[in-house]
């Protein structure tokens, strides 16, 4: 199961100065609603899985979700307060950021056996290709227990492009 989210990149006025946008994701094993963590607007919902099958699913299911934090630009937190997303939910957070601004994501690998990594679809890294996070070709797995740090410059045309994780091992849910 790979549920994937958004990054919204919109373009800087002239009057607006660049930031840096700072999250910090945290990659858990958590017990999900199945059915009521799938967004109620989408087909999937509606659609999947027939009627017929849907008595014979689980109502919770084991899944890695990441959790969020977010540091607000040009900001920095210490304590756990600040925008976190419901443990409820497979969907991950939604990235807002600027053309020219400087986004800053640390994905802490709480999983316990499983390394994994964050890749960002669309964005074509010119300058940061080290950071694309596709584990085995461009990064490495980020082992667990540890985390590590994406910052890159956001250089990409204005639009809407979407981020999940990538493991070689389980099936992680962002």
């Amino acid at each position: 199961l790979l549920v994937t989210r958004l990054l919204t990149l919109v373009s800087a006025a002239a009057s607006v100065d660049t930031a840096v946008r700072s999250f910090n994701f945290d990659a858990q094993v958590k017990y999900v609603p199945l059915l009521r963590s799938l967004p109620n607007h989408t087909a999937i919902y509606h659609k999947w899985p027939r009627k017929a099958l849907r008595k014979t699913l689980p109502d919770y299911i084991s899944a890695a979700v990441v959790v969020t934090q977010t540091v607000y630009a040009n900001e920095t937190s210490d304590d756990n307060t600040n925008n976190s997303n419901s443990d409820l939910s497979l969907v991950g957070p939604p990235i807002h950021v600027q053309v020219g601004d400087t986004l800053s994501v640390v994905l802490k690998n709480s999983l316990q056996t499983s390394g994994l990594s964050i890749h960002w679809h669309g964005f074509e890294m010119t300058n940061a290709l080290e950071y694309d996070g596709v584990v085995g070709v461009t990064q490495c797995p980020i082992s667990p227990h540890t985390q590590f740090r994406y910052e890159f410059e956001v250089e990409e045309t204005p639009g809407s492009y979407w981020w999940h994780t990538h493991s070689v091992s389980v099936h992680v849910c962002t």
